[in-house]
C-alpha cells in the first residue's frame, strides 16, 4: 500500500516529492491568493458597523477557502502528474480532468490524515518553551510522511490511471 514501484532510496523521493511539491506551489499559491484578496476586498469594502467585522471576516473565509480548495484540485493533479512523468515514473501521457482531481484529491486527503494526528501531537507543547522544537519536529514528519505515505498513494492513483487511458 504504502510502496513505490519502482522501489526508490530517499534521496529518489526526496527528488519526486520536490519536482511535484514547487509546481503546486507555483500554481496554487496564485488562486489561493487571489481568493484571499477578494475575500479581504469584500469584507473591506462592506459597509457595517465596526463592531461585526468579525462576523464578516468569517463570511468571507467560510466561501472562498471551499472555493479555492476545491479548485486546486485539479491543479495539483495536473502538476504532480508532471512531477512525476519528469522523474521518469509512470503516469499517464494526458489526465482528465476528473482524473486530476482524483489525484489532487489523493493528494491532499493523504496530507490531512497525516498532517491531524501529528498537529494533536504537539498540542501539549503550543505556548511552552518546546514550542519551536516541536514545530521544527513535525515539519520534519510531515516531509516523512509526504515521502513515505502521500507519494506511493499519488503513485498509485496515476498508475491507475494511466492503465485507465
Amino acid at each position: 500500500m504504502f510502496r513505490m514501484l519502482p522501489a526508490m532510496n530517499l534521496r529518489q523521493r526526496l527528488a519526486v516529492w520536490w519536482s511535484c511539491l514547487w509546481r503546486q506551489l507555483l500554481f496554487t499559491l496564485p488562486l489561493w491568493g487571489l481568493g484571499l484578496g477578494l475575500a479581504a476586498t469584500w469584507v473591506f469594502t462592506r459597509e457595517r458597523p465596526h463592531h461585526h467585522w468579525v462576523a464578516s471576516v468569517l463570511a468571507a473565509l467560510a466561501v472562498v477557502l471551499p472555493i479555492c480548495f476545491f479548485a486546486s484540485l485539479p491543479l495539483i493533479g495536473y502538476t504532480a502528474r508532471r512531477g512525476f512523468a519528469v522523474q521518469g515514473l509512470v503516469a499517464p501521457e494526458r489526465l482528465t480532468f476528473w482524473q486530476a482531481v482524483m489525484v489532487g484529491l489523493t493528494t491532499a486527503g493523504w496530507s490531512v490524515v497525516t498532517g491531524i494526528p501529528l498537529n494533536l501531537l504537539i498540542s501539549p507543547f503550543r505556548g511552552t518553551h518546546y514550542g519551536l522544537p516541536a514545530h521544527f519536529v513535525v515539519f520534519l514528519t510531515q516531509i516523512a510522511a509526504a515521502l513515505y505515505v502521500v507519494l506511493p498513494r499519488q503513485a498509485r492513483r496515476l498508475r491507475l490511471s494511466s492503465e485507465q487511458s
